[in-house]
């Protein structure tokens, strides 16, 4: 019997049609030995249990769990693999069988691989009444080669998505403890502070979807087009409590402080153009 894996959708409310099109890539999988649960980012589980909302979407109400729950239920787990999946992303049917298969004979010959990641195929969309609308697809990372991950990658986020990954859930668990899942902003950070004591290796099969919706579409847009302010002050606090933690080693600080002073440079280089374009 194949190990069992917990899938995690993180699911923000009023996103129910793109949470249907997450639950149906679950539900497709050719892995059989799947424990899938909702994790309720930004209201209460209990909103939903009177609520036609589960009904339409197949789902029990001892499926969501809130992020007060999340460790305690993953710690109990007898599972031996974790994934995230965001409720509007999706991926493709042999995506856990494929992963978990490549993971397990490649951490049999590197003990330091805990992680595996896919290629991703970024999907652009728009939501209009009942409907979404996919104006395109085209490839997302698919110049990241084979074999484990360069930490310059690191510089890009997203550059590895969430949702792209399966970890040994033992130690991804081991790590949660330093990130708050419940965050838009989770994964960057959370996936230096991994690279800073593990490998995750990647294959060049684009197996999952990024999913990109238009800007105008504020109600389901993407957290990084709606939050941007917010994602910016909470990715630069949570790299800076990276670098002064000891356990990191030299070289991911070393990265992390990069990472900062990038950052900054490329807002003067662009403050210095915005002057330039106003002289002229």
């Amino acid at each position: 019997m194949s190990e069992e894996v917990i899938i995690i959708i993180r699911h923000k409310k009023g996103r129910k049609r793109l949470l249907k099109r997450s639950l149906d890539s679950v539900k497709n999988q050719t892995y059989e030995n799947i424990s899938l649960s909702v994790l309720c980012m930004d209201f209460s589980k209990n909103d939903l249990k009177d609520n036609s909302y589960l009904s339409e979407l197949n789902l029990d109400f001892s499926s969501l769990i809130n992020i007060e729950d999340l460790l305690c239920f993953l710690q109990k787990s007898h599972a031996k693999f974790l994934c995230f999946l965001d409720d509007d992303d999706s991926w493709a049917p042999e995506y856990i069988s494929r992963l978990i298969s490549v993971l397990i004979k490649t951490n049999n010959k590197y003990s330091q691989v805990n992680a595996i990641s896919c290629h991703s195929n970024k999907v652009n969309e728009i939501c209009e009444g009942n409907r979404i609308i996919i104006n395109d697809t085209q490839p997302w990372n698919h110049y990241i080669p084979t074999g484990p991950i360069d930490f310059d990658l690191l510089y890009y986020i997203n550059s590895i998505p969430l949702s792209s990954c399966v970890f040994f859930k033992k130690i991804a668990v081991d790590l949660l403890y330093n990130h708050n899942v419940n965050s838009p902003v989770f994964f960057w950070p959370f996936i230096i502070d991994f690279l800073s004591k593990y490998d995750l290796w990647v294959i060049n099969e684009p197996l999952s979807f990024y999913h990109f919706r238009e800007n105008l579409d504020y109600e389901f847009g993407n957290y990084s087009i709606i939050n941007n302010e917010i994602l910016e002050i909470d990715y630069t606090l949570k790299l800076r409590s990276l670098m002064r933690n000891n356990s990191n080693s030299l070289l991911l600080n070393s990265l992390l402080y990069k990472i900062i002073n990038k950052n900054i440079h490329h807002k003067l280089s662009y403050i210095e153009d915005k002057i330039k374009g106003m002289v002229k």
